[in-house]
């Protein structure tokens, strides 16, 4: 069964225009990408995939153009194309000397590699699609998920039909997606000096969602203790590969929060349960308040906001957010009522900050005088690439 997403719509749009650009659709595994794509060529294109455990050469672009240009109506689609050695520099020849062009898809699960060589080689002829992980609307109009449900165990389609054998479903997120995305999309392109500690790094990080944690403390859990500098490298080779961000302190100069302990936050909250042990064990009421925060980090994350959290001595907020719309909120995320006095941080930072508005985001739908309330179901359901409204 294949379930339809944004990105079959914005190809088909984009492709239909005289003369499209490059569509590049770069997001993480198993959300949908491929399947989209071949949903969208049906059966009068060219798809051809470079996921390989070996890097293939760039002759394989070259043929697969010359066996495109050779249909009345040429479409091709390169997937996980980053794998190619030279890829951006053959497609720009390419491009760049051809008459006639076939319309062109090319996708990949390696941010850094991808959008550094489009920027660097194809300026100007490309357009990005971002391929998100699922939001709670699309999980819950395609897998009938509860809230609850989508906080616990996150939204990898292939991963669904195990949910009702936890030890299956653990065991497929772990081999079928953090598998591949941490030893082909990750390790394959990028030099990682040592593997196991770059392994230990993500895991310690899914046992920490929405924690700030020091580096130094990291590095002293981590059982192969690597330098500072490795340990942050590592850090952003996670966030990379749309696993792991660590959100930055708010700082109004924007000095300070560069050299402050990062808010671990992990992009699909499927890689946190999947790590749990025993994976059969409910979730404490803290524990899910942590998975209810990470979730909400993520959703701003992937949606394209910008985000951060606020510190001072023993007054905090979970999330600053900044909106493609001019938005501009200080957020307290809840799992449980609370009282005023525990939403300190949030008045103290929004009487220093004026221009931000105090939101509280609460499980249990507990409403505040003075505070604006969010949707959590909302929230959840942003999306980089489609409006979500009722806010």
């Amino acid at each position: 069964m294949t379930h339809k997403r944004y990105i079959d719509d914005l190809l088909k749009a984009r492709l239909s225009e005289e003369n499209p650009l490059i569509q590049v659709v770069i997001g993480p595994r198993q959300i949908g990408k491929t399947t989209a794509i071949k949903s969208f060529l049906s059966s009068s294109g060219d798809y051809h995939s470079a996921d390989s455990p070996t890097p293939l050469r760039f002759e394989e672009i070259q043929n697969w153009w010359s066996q495109a240009l050779t249909k009345k109506k040429p479409l091709l689609a390169i997937d996980e194309v980053q794998k190619i050695q030279g890829w951006s520099e053959v497609i720009k020849k390419l491009w760049d000397g051809a008459i006639i062009k076939p319309k062109l898809i090319l996708s990949g699960s390696a941010a850094l590699t991808i959008e550094k060589n489009l920027k660097e080689t194809l300026a100007g002829r490309f357009e990005l699609i971002r391929a998100n992980h699922w939001t709670f609307l699309e999980a819950q109009n395609i897998f009938k998920m509860n809230l609850k449900e989508y906080i616990e165990f996150g939204c990898y389609p292939g991963s669904e039909r195990f949910r009702k054998d936890l030890d299956r479903w653990g065991e497929y997120v772990r081999d079928s997606i953090v598998e591949p995305a941490i030893g082909r999309d990750i390790m394959q392109l990028h030099p990682v000096e040592n593997p196991a500690l770059f392994r230990q790094v993500f895991l310690l990080a899914t046992q920490l969602p929405a924690q700030i944690v020091s580096l130094n403390k990291l590095q002293a859990q981590l059982q192969d203790r690597g330098a500072m500098a490795t340990i942050q490298h590592y850090l952003n080779l996670l966030n990379a590969g749309f696993l792991i961000t660590g959100v930055q302190k708010f700082s109004e100069s924007g000095f300070r929060a560069k050299a402050s302990p990062p808010k671990v936050i992990v992009h699909d909250n499927a890689l946190l349960r999947a790590f749990e042990r025993p994976i059969s064990k409910k979730l404490t009421p803290s524990q899910f308040g942590h998975y209810f925060e990470n979730s909400v980090g993520a959703r701003f994350l992937e949606a394209g906001w910008n985000v951060s959290y606020w510190k001072d001595r023993s007054l905090e907020v979970d999330f600053i957010v900044n909106g493609p719309s001019g938005e501009k909120w200080a957020i307290e995320v809840k799992s449980a009522k609370v009282t005023k006095n525990e939403l300190k941080g949030l008045s103290e930072f929004c009487k220093r900050n004026p221009d931000y508005e105090p939101c509280l985001i609460s499980f249990v739908d507990q409403k505040m005088d003075g505070i604006k309330s969010l949707s959590c179901k909302s929230i959840l359901s942003l999306d980089s690439n489609r409006i979500s409204h009722g806010l």
